[in-house]
This record gives structure tokens, sequence and C-alpha cells, in this order.
């Protein structure tokens, strides 16, 4: 039902009836109100009786909140600017089709560089995601340490993406890539404004933080604003994967605490040193990790062996050996 015909061409009509017909509506509580009667009932209808525990639940989830919340910006926020249609549709295939110039990236590694950066992210992905089935022991600090690694280095499938867009583009393009190297971090508004999740980030960012801070709100309020509404997204992810309603407090509290947290750095002018800054920031992240990813780890290998990171089962793709511990 969630990838049926109909509700494919439901989500293509609403996008074209915002435009021409709820655009054009001048008062702009009925804008309100209709886009977000007509986003909840598409949301609910495709997101309703999705598979748990699969992260093809995730993706279809996420992508509605996401074409949600850019909706409501284009719609309701850009009233007073000369919206186009293409330019309407073009900011909402962003998401689906994150390009840009190559020379709009800073700082872009060679092909050859960012090829093999993705050998070794889809070794080391492989290793400790057989790795974690074979070590089925439930929640640890160090099973967190290694859920976050398999996250960054399964990566590696937009990473592949970004260089076949660079090589048939002859690297006039690219696409916005998954991660930044977020083990970098300096502060927790580095890790989420610069290094991780990089195309959502940008779609938040553009469409909730920005027009709330340059029409109605302070930055620290809009902030907080943006991460609670990330917060209740990934509270719906949390419920149609794990169907538990006990993951959904402490998924919205981690959100929660992460916007209070970039609230505060962004508010006060304490000077640390780099190396106390990494301490810091990944010391934060550590503690309140398993208020996010504590469920995926307690599923343990079943949630494991049902999505196994792209190209998992190849044989022509070495295995590496596997230690005689768990972590």
């Amino acid at each position: 039902m969630a990838l049926s015909l109909p509700i494919l061409i439901g989500w293509l009509v609403y996008i074209i009836i915002a435009y021409y017909c709820i655009y054009s509506i001048s008062n702009i509580l009925t804008r309100i109100i209709l886009i977000l009667i007509l986003c909840l009932s598409l949301t609910y209808l495709t997101c309703h009786n999705l598979p748990v525990f699969h992260l093809s639940s995730l993706f279809i989830v996420a992508i509605c909140w996401l074409t949600s919340i850019r909706l409501f910006h284009l719609i309701i926020f850009s009233k007073n600017n000369s919206l186009t249609f293409k330019s309407y549709l073009l900011k909402l295939l962003w998401i689906y089709f994150p390009i840009q110039t190559s020379t709009s990236v800073k700082n872009q590694w060679s092909i050859i560089s960012s090829i093999i950066l993705i050998i070794i992210k889809l070794l080391m992905s492989h290793w400790v995601h057989r790795w974690l089935i074979n070590c089925d022991r439930g929640i640890s600090f160090e099973r967190i340490v290694m859920f976050y690694m398999s996250i960054m280095t399964t990566s590696y499938a937009v990473d592949i993406q970004v260089i076949l867009i660079r090589i048939l583009t002859r690297d006039k393009y690219t696409m916005e890539s998954f991660t930044n190297f977020p083990i970098f971090s300096l502060s927790i508004r580095e890790f989420w404004g610069r290094r991780y999740n990089k195309i959502t980030n940008t779609i938040l960012k553009q469409s909730i933080f920005e027009p709330l801070r340059s029409q109605f709100l302070s930055p620290t309020i809009s902030a907080l604003i943006t991460f609670i509404i990330s917060g209740l997204m990934h509270v719906h992810v949390a419920f149609v994967i794990f169907d538990d309603l006990s993951t959904l407090f402490p998924t919205f509290c981690f959100f929660f605490l992460h916007g209070i947290a970039c609230c505060v750095e962004a508010n006060t002018n304490m000077q640390f040193d780099d190396h106390v800054r990494w301490v810091l920031t990944h010391t934060f992240l550590l503690i309140t990790a398993p208020l996010m990813i504590g469920p995926f780890i307690k599923e343990g290998s079943v949630f494991l062996k049902l999505n196994p990171p792209p190209l998992f089962d190849n044989e022509w793709i070495p295995k590496l050996p596997l230690p005689n511990f768990c972590p």
C-alpha cells in the first residue's frame, strides 16, 4: 500500500495542487491548514502498515516528512517571493536528487581518492556488520560505538552515486554527500550542521530554521524548533520501524537535548582547546546515543540480518577476519 501507484499519484497531484491552487490563496491561515491536512493525510496513508525492522520503512517515512517540510516552506514562507513552478519543482526534486555544481563544494577530494575511501568504507562496513551479528549482547557503550561506525561507513552507498555523477559529468556536477567525517566534529553544532546527514540537515536548515529566523524568531528559538520537528520526525520513524511506544519518548529526548546543547554552544563564549572540544563533543554524543540508537541495538541480529549493507552478499568482496571477542 505504501508504494502503490495511487499513493504516488496522490503525492504528485498534491504537489501540483499546492502550487497552482493553495499557493494563490491570500489568507495565510487557510494555506497553513490546507497544507497540514493534506501532508498529514498523505503521510499517514503512505506510512500505514509499513514493515517493521526494515530500513526501507525508515526511508519512506523520512521522505514523506522532508517532502512535507519542503512543501510547507515553499507554499507558506515563499508567498512574497517570485516562486516559479520550475524552481518550486526543482527544490522538491532536490530531496531525491541532491545534485549541485562541483565548484560549490569546498575541499572536494579527487575522484581517485574518493574511490579509495569508498573501498575502505565498504570493507569496514561489512566487517562491522558481521561482527555485530556475531556479538548479540544487548546495549553497551562498546556496541553503540560499533553501531555508530556501521552508520558512518555504510555511507559508501551514497559515495558511489557521488562518484558516478562526477565521472558522467566530467566533474562539473556532484551530489550532496551523506556525511563529512563526523568523527572530526569539535562541537555539537558542527556535527549536526556540517558533518552528519547533510541532506536532511540542509532541508531542515533551509525550510525551517532560516524562514523562522528571518521572519519571526531569534536564532536560538528557531534552532530549538528545528530540533523539535526533527525529533518528531524521528519519533515517527521509530514508531513505524519498531512498533513500540516505549521508544518514542527517548527518541524525542535525544533531539531535544541536542537542540538545547546547540543553543548553549551558540550563546556561550567559553573557549577550549580543540582537543578538549573534541572530547566534550563526542562524550556528549556517546552518553546521549542510547536514547536514539538503543532500540536498533536492542533488536540485535534480528534487525541487522534484515538490513545488510549494500553488496553484503557478493562473494567477490573480501571478508576481513573477525576478532575473537565481542564489543
